[in-house]
């Protein structure tokens, strides 16, 4: 495992070498602790001080992204110059741009087809429940008793298989988690995009996440800059570096916010 100190190294290195850094943090389970549910995953008035003294620097950018939905993203963050890409990149606010931008298109109708066929399913089971999104839904599933895992699997595994066959959306698995997105949506997709725009040219980019939809970001930035795990070494993955949870996360994102020369 690399530690704090080794990765704020790197870091430091490289601004010094007159490349800024373009900050990638993903929020549950990064930013903030994984809780039962979403809502109750909120930002400290100790992490909103903090991700200010980040934007504050002129020699980084950050941007949170997440699978939540941009509005609420912009809701629990109310920092000035942060920047966000909300639904797995597939909504967007880069300031100076004063609206929101929507990546991908979605086919609404569609989608809530699938979602009541999903539910009707799985009306027998207690223990989860449907999150409604602005490109899409996720089910969540982590109080399902165990004992109905298997069952409900088999129905999941099958309405998967269905909606694959469309060949039209995609699903995301997270951490007791399961999204239908429009095809094409995908955290690495949206960090190639950013990476792309000219405003962004000469970054170093470092991205922290902990979930499974954060490998495909973490492929798309090998060779490139600093991929971050945020979880127990030894985990497949195809980042670079680990952190061993949101804790951490913090102690290094408080280090980046003083200048290079500030630090022993």
């Amino acid at each position: 495992m690399t530690d704090c100190y080794t990765l704020l190294k790197s870091a430091i290195q490289t601004r010094r070498r007159g490349r800024p850094l373009l900050l990638f943090l993903d929020y549950d389970g990064t930013l903030v602790e994984i809780a039962s549910r979403p809502e109750l995953a909120r930002p400290t008035p100790e992490l909103i001080e903090l991700l200010s003294r980040l934007t504050a620097r002129t020699d980084l950018k950050v941007m949170v992204i997440s699978g939540r939905p941009l509005w609420e993203l912009q809701e629990m963050l109310p920092v000035p110059g942060l920047d966000f890409l909300g639904s797995h990149g597939g909504e967007a606010f880069i300031s100076p741009c004063l609206h929101p931008l929507q990546v991908v298109a979605s086919d609404k109708d569609e989608l809530f087809h699938w979602r009541n066929r999903l539910v009707a399913k799985l009306q027998a089971f207690p223990g989860w429940w449907v999150e409604d999104k602005p490109l899409g839904f996720a089910l969540h599933y982590r109080h399902l008793p165990e004992e109905y895992l298997l069952e409900f699997f088999a129905i999941l595994d099958k309405w998967q298989e269905q909606v694959r066959s469309e060949e039209r959306f995609q699903l995301l698995a997270g951490k007791k988690v399961l999204e239908m997105l429009p095809q094409g949506t995908s955290k690495g997709a949206a960090i190639h995009k950013i990476l792309s725009l000219p405003t962004f040219s000469g970054y170093f980019p470092i991205y922290l996440g902990d979930d499974i939809t954060d490998e495909s970001a973490f492929h798309i930035l090998q060779g490139q800059g600093l991929t971050i795990k945020v979880g127990r070494p030894g985990t497949k993955t195809a980042a670079s570096h680990f952190l061993p949870d949101p804790e951490a996360v913090r102690l290094f994102l408080s280090f980046l916010a003083f200048p290079p020369d500030e630090i022993e």
